[in-house]
């Protein structure tokens, strides 16, 4: 018998975990020192911080700006999410159990906003808020969030829908039941993890979106966009405190899945 490859010996794998190391240190270093300077005591954003103090998070329930950008966040999270989970859930299903023509153009299509840039999903939503005369309205943010959230539902629910077996709905169908019955009763209950943590992350993602929502949100603006309005006046830990309260929300969201159905299970 071969004996195993020591790979800790390899020198490919060991120039390729110093790239990992580096690249993971510089993704999350920015994201260490926003975290660690919203506990300041002074009125500068420094790192490391100059005392410890959560003055400002309390400022920032304090500040009225942030409290109807903050509800709306949600409200347009919530309903986009609904929108996203709707059509994400009717496009996994035709996608993972029918074949025919022009499936892979469609499943493109599907998953391009994760591809295109947001600059240009914002910039063309934009124009066509123009030329329709929505540039007011939120109904256009709303469908802005529910494009830019269903490749999400999407790709979550169809890696729910290949672990289910066809097999079982269509014994259902063949005992009487409708297709639709069918669907509900025998293959919606055994995706309901899948659907439940799609939800999460259409949630998450919307919530915290402000690249693409920045070209729509004049009037209305969301939490993400009022926090850019707020540090061109004023420089303060405020912000870090945001950012240090949406990051340990969208980290608790992610462990809540983990925990719940687990994130193996669903990519």
């Amino acid at each position: 018998m071969r004996s195993a490859v020591n790979t800790t010996s390899d020198p490919l794998y060991r120039v390729s975990t110093v790239i990992a190391v580096v690249v993971l240190l510089w993704i999350t270093a920015p994201l260490v020192i926003t975290f660690f300077s919203a506990f300041s005591a002074t009125t500068r954003a420094t790192f490391p911080p100059d005392g410890f103090s959560l003055k400002w998070f309390q400022n920032v329930f304090a500040q009225p700006d942030f409290k109807l950008p903050f509800y709306r966040s949600i409200a347009l999270a919530l309903i986009s999410g609904v929108c996203a989970m709707t059509l994400g859930t009717m496009s996994a299903l035709a996608l993972t159990r029918y074949r025919f023509r022009g499936r892979e153009a469609i499943d493109a299509v599907l998953m391009s906003p994760l591809i295109v840039p947001q600059v240009i999903v914002g910039l063309s939503f934009l124009i066509f808020a123009a030329r329709t005369d929505l540039i007011e309205k939120s109904t256009n943010l709303v469908i802005l969030h529910c494009v830019l959230t269903l490749p999400y539902a999407v790709r979550v629910i169809r890696a729910s829908l290949a672990r289910v077996s066809p097999t079982l709905e269509e014994a259902a169908v063949g005992l009487g039941a409708s297709s639709v019955k069918a669907f509900f009763l025998v293959t919606l209950p055994q995706i309901k993890t899948g659907i439940f943590a799609a939800s999460f992350f259409c949630f998450v993602v919307s919530f915290d979106n402000f690249t693409a929502t920045a070209f729509l949100s004049q009037s209305n603006s969301t939490l993400p966009v009022e926090i850019y309005f707020y540090i061109e006046s004023r420089v303060d830990p405020t912000v870090s405190a945001i950012a240090a309260l949406m990051m340990l929300g969208t980290t608790a969201f992610v462990l809540l899945i983990d925990r719940m159905v687990g994130v193996n299970r669903i990519t």
